[in-house]
């Protein structure tokens, strides 16, 4: 559980209703990992939302060769989760903390019911999800256009 105090410190719920702060304090779990501890690997099951409470989830996968590739660092006040979150699936990459890091877990049917009693706060916290898959997608874009460019030097 996590007090609604923390939540309205968090820039992503500054504008929640207090109506919607308290069925999220309440239905949020808390989850305590050491550093470098799993959160998740890549081919698991998902479907759960992350919240990060505190500390940092680096995000990585294992290029064919085996060597695990760093895909990011998901800071304090981010998600975690998002794509199995909003598809259903497996997870695509591993998590795992970047220090020691708390995490609160939204599972789909208390997401599902929040978007029934709360649709206008709903929209907020979706518009939320957007614009990290907006960021997330603009750096893979970066990184892209960064590896083609050294190949084409090396060509």
């Amino acid at each position: 559980m996590i007090e609604i105090s923390q939540l309205k410190q968090m820039k992503s719920f500054q504008t929640i209703s207090a109506d919607a702060l308290n069925y999220l304090a309440r239905v949020l779990q808390r989850r305590a990992y050491q550093d470098k501890g799993p959160i998740f690997n890549e081919g698991t099951p998902g479907g759960d939302l992350y919240l990060v409470g505190q500390g940092a989830v680096r995000i990585t996968k294992r290029a064919k060769e085996g060597e695990a590739q760093n895909l990011g660092i998901v800071p304090a006040g981010r998600f975690v989760g998002i794509m199995t979150f909003l598809s259903g699936g497996e997870h695509s990459a591993d998590a795992g903390a970047k220090g020691e890091t708390v995490l609160y877990l939204l599972d789909r049917a208390s997401f599902d019911r929040f978007v029934e009693e709360h649709p206008a706060d709903a929209v907020k916290i979706m518009k939320l999800i957007i614009d990290e898959l907006v960021d997330s997608l603009r750096g893979m874009n970066e990184r892209y256009i960064d590896m083609v460019n050294y190949m084409w030097r090396w060509r």
